[in-house]
């Protein structure tokens, strides 16, 4: 399969032949236009292969979706969203994650600039995928409290959005915070109730030995978590089949009735 086919899986297929049109006519624009007058805040919008779709009223609140970075045929990025594409592509496909920070980290510094010239604070919280991307990473390096700070700024923009809560739960359980960590995995399953993820985050959580919380009994929520997550899975598997045998021997051992349609369902 050609690289050109996959840009925006989320868009209509109809646009696809819009796009083509515009990255040759974005791409002459540009060449035209000093450098001065290139528009600055949209996202994108100078750059061959970027103008998909019209801009909205705020012009720095574009296209949030991964596309192909190869096929914008970029030399340079000069915006946060060029930026946080190229990032994207070294993580995602050149497995550089320290190239990816660099081009992350970049684009934040970007929209604080537009922040501030545009005299809006709110501004640098828009690029969700950014501030996701960014926690992610700091989740993963153990940098705990950057973390936490990229998907506070998520969940500002975004108070529902699936997995804020949960990876700064993860977060608070890497610095021992176990009360605050509780709560995170909580609010996040009353935003997402039947998440599997999460639901078998917080069950393992609550059965770690180290792990005490007052006025909970840990092992009878979790029995109820990992009963939630079987019934869930008798209809939606999300998840590996050893994870869901791990699950119905646990949920058996604390007294519940394990999930033999789950089991059927995904195994």
């Amino acid at each position: 399969m050609k690289r050109g086919i996959r840009i925006f899986s989320f868009l209509p297929a109809a646009l696809v032949y819009t796009f083509i049109l515009l990255t040759f006519s974005a791409h002459e624009v540009e060449a035209q236009m000093p450098a001065s007058e290139l528009p600055p805040l949209h996202a994108g919008i100078d750059s061959p292969g970027a103008v998909i779709v019209e801009q909205p009223e705020n012009p720095v609140f574009f296209v949030e979706g991964k596309v192909d970075w190869l096929l914008l045929e970029i030399s340079e990025p000069r915006t946060a969203w060029e930026y946080t594409q190229r990032g994207m592509f070294m993580q995602d496909e050149m497995d550089d994650v320290n190239a990816a920070m660099a081009d992350y980290l970049h684009a934040e510094e970007l929209l604080e600039e537009i922040a501030e010239r545009l005299d809006d604070p709110t501004l640098p919280e828009r690029l969700l995928i950014l501030h996701f991307r960014l926690g992610s990473i700091y989740l993963n390096r153990g940098s705990y409290r950057d973390a936490i700070h990229e998907f506070e700024l998520l969940l500002e923009e975004e108070p529902e959005i699936s997995g804020a809560n949960r990876h700064i739960a993860e977060a608070h359980v890497g610095l021992g915070e176990f009360e605050q960590a509780f709560a995170s995995f909580q609010q996040e399953l009353l935003n997402n109730p039947l998440n599997q993820k999460t639901l078998y985050a917080v069950a393992m959580f609550l059965l770690e030995p180290e792990v005490q919380l007052e006025g909970v009994d840990q092992e009878a929520v979790a029995r109820e978590y990992l009963q939630t997550y079987l019934q869930e899975a008798a209809f939606h598997c999300d998840t590996y089949p050893y994870k869901i045998l791990k699950v119905d021997k646990l949920a058996r051992e604390l007294g519940g009735v394990g999930g033999s349609a789950a089991l059927q369902n995904c195994l």
